[in-house]
C-alpha cells in the first residue's frame, strides 16, 4: 500500500481534480472517501488533516495538503515522469497557474454558490445574475482558447483538467452554448473524447448533479408548503 493518501468524495470537482492526477500520473495512492453529505468533513479528526473542512485532502508522508490545485501541483512536481501536465518552461508553467488559478478563483466559486445554496440553503431555481457571473467565466474561457487548442498551448495540462473536472458538473447546470461559445465546447468535447478516466469524471458529475436537483426539488416542495 502507498503511502499517500487522498481525501475525497466523488461528486467533488476538486477531488476529481486531485484524483485524476493520481491516476493519470499511475500513482499507488489509498482513496478515503469523507460523506460529505453525512458531515463527515466536519470530524475533529479530519481537521487535523484539512483546517479548511472540505475535500480534497493529501497526506504524503509528514505532508499535508488541504487545496486541490496544490495537490495536483505537488504531485506532478515529484512523482510525474515527465513535465507535460506542469510544463518547467517559465513562460509555459506561468500561463498554465493563470488559467488553472482563474478556474478555482473565478469559475469554481461561481458554481459553488449556486451548488451550496441549493443542498445547504433554499435556493429552489438558479437566479440569472448568478448565471450572467457564470457565463463572463464562460466568455473568458472561450477568449482563452481562440488561438490555441488547449487552455495554455497546443497541449493538455493541469488547467485543463482543473476545467474539466468542474465542467462535468457545471454544464449539466449553465450548458455551453455551441453559437456562443463555440471553441470552449470543442474543447469540451474534446477533452471528453480523448481522456481514458472519462466515465470516472462523468460519473462523479452526474451524481453531483443529481443531488443538486434534488435538493432544488425538496425546497421548491417546502416552499409551496410555506405559501
Amino acid at each position: 500500500m502507498s503511502g499517500i493518501k487522498l481525501y475525497y468524495h466523488i461528486i467533488s470537482p476538486p477531488s476529481r481534480f486531485a484524483l485524476l492526477t493520481c491516476k493519470m500520473l499511475g500513482l499507488d495512492v489509498e482513496e478515503i472517501e469523507i460523506d460529505l453529505l453525512a458531515g463527515k468533513q466536519y470530524t475533529q479528526e479530519f481537521r487535523d488533516i484539512n483546517p479548511t473542512q472540505a475535500v480534497p485532502a493529501l497526506v504524503d508522508g509528514d505532508i499535508k495538503i488541504f487545496d486541490s490545485s496544490a495537490i495536483s501541483i505537488y504531485l506532478v512536481e515529484k512523482y510525474a515522469k515527465d513535465d507535460s501536465l506542469y510544463p518547467k518552461d517559465l513562460e509555459l508553467r506561468t500561463k498554465v497557474n493563470e488559467r488553472l488559478f482563474y478556474t478555482s478563483s473565478y469559475i469554481f466559486p461561481r458554481g459553488y454558490a449556486i451548488i451550496v445554496g441549493s443542498i445547504k440553503g433554499t435556493l429552489t431555481e438558479i437566479p440569472q445574475d448568478k448565471i450572467n457571473e457564470v457565463l463572463r467565466g464562460y466568455e473568458c474561457i472561450e477568449y482563452f482558447l481562440k488561438d490555441s487548442e488547449y487552455l495554455a498551448g497546443s497541449t493538455f495540462t493541469l488547467c485543463d483538467l482543473f476545467l474539466w473536472c468542474l465542467m462535468e458538473s457545471a454544464n449539466q447546470i449553465v450548458p455551453i452554448d455551441e453559437k456562443r461559445f463555440p471553441k470552449f465546447l470543442g474543447w469540451f468535447n474534446k477533452v471528453r473524447s480523448e481522456n481514458e478516466f472519462f466515465e470516472l469524471n462523468k460519473k462523479g458529475a452526474d451524481l453531483h448533479i443529481d443531488i443538486f436537483n434534488k435538493c432544488l426539488e425538496r425546497n421548491r416542495q417546502q416552499s409551496e408548503k410555506k405559501e
